[in-house]
């Protein structure tokens, strides 16, 4: 693969650089197509699909050389590279980035308890979040479980304050059948295996398989449920003391729901930490 030793947009003659007219109208492109809100993986899509190539035939864009060609602030001219973006447009897209930034920043605190806490409803991995047309974001199954409904973070956040207030108005939903079971997950399952391993091998280091016991021991432990009607007693009697939520409040969330399960068809099921399991009503939004 080749490399490039000139700025894309440049050519140089005689020893002096000057612009390449043709690679001078990408630039161009690319800094108006971020300004309107295209992400860096889109625009390099774009321009991979139609066979623009970024050095001696070469087709292989991606964010990372997008994301150096909208921060080079030689486009705007030097004393050895000629304008191509004039000053205005540099700072627009300077301002987009930051934009982009600042909004990121104020997700964050619904987004990550979110991402710690959602799975898939059918095969149980975590559900990860990713931006995916613009600045949308759509949430998927980590194992690549399809999902036929577009799951978005407001549908998300939405869904999970109206399972939280059906709660609050009626507590004696998350009273549950006494149980008592151990459901080992694959990080113990994991876990397991290794010891396994170590336990086999030669001359075992106290220490390590001392360490790798204790760990197992505690990761069953954490897989372990026995309830006698004590937590959901206990559960119902701190809910009907709570207030219908304006919104998903994320103290609440994390003391009450262990987890929020996506299903296949778009609805959402949250599992209190008596295990109650409550699906949002159809045609949340």
């Amino acid at each position: 693969m080749s490399c490039r030793t000139i700025l894309y947009g440049y050519q140089v003659e005689d020893g002096k650089t000057k612009i390449k007219t043709d690679e001078a109208q990408i630039v161009k492109e690319v800094f108006s197509l971020y300004i309107s809100g295209k992400t860096l993986d889109t625009i390099a899509s774009f321009l991979n699909s139609r066979n623009v190539a970024y050095f001696q035939d070469e087709v292989r864009w991606n964010k990372n050389i997008i994301n150096r060609m909208i921060e080079n602030k030689k486009y705007m001219g030097t004393d050895i590279y000629p304008t191509i973006i004039s000053s205005t447009i540099f700072q627009q897209a300077e301002k987009v980035k930051s934009q982009k930034s600042c909004k990121q920043k104020k997700q964050s605190a619904e987004v990550e308890l979110l991402r710690k806490i959602c799975v898939c409803g059918e095969c149980g991995n975590r559900f990860k979040r990713v931006n995916t047309w613009g600045t949308r974001e759509k949430w998927l199954c980590s194992s690549g479980c399809s999902c036929s409904t577009y799951i978005d973070d407001a549908y998300l956040i939405n869904a999970v304050a109206r399972i939280f207030n059906s709660v609050i108005e009626n507590p004696d939903t998350l009273r549950v059948t006494s149980t008592s079971y151990y459901k080992p997950k694959k990080e113990v399952i994991s876990q397991e295996n290794e010891l396994l391993r170590l336990c086999e091998q030669p001359n075992i280091d106290f220490s390590v398989a001392a360490k790798s016991i204790f760990s197992l021991a505690s990761a069953r432990f954490d897989c372990c449920h026995y309830d006698e009607g004590e937590v959901s007693d206990e559960l119902i009697r701190n809910v009907s003391q709570l207030s219908t939520l304006k919104k998903m409040e994320e103290k609440a969330i994390k003391k009450y729901i262990k987890q929020v399960r996506i299903c296949p068809d778009g609805k959402i099921a949250a599992v209190f930490i008596n295990d109650a399991q409550i699906t949002a009503n159809p045609g949340v939004k």
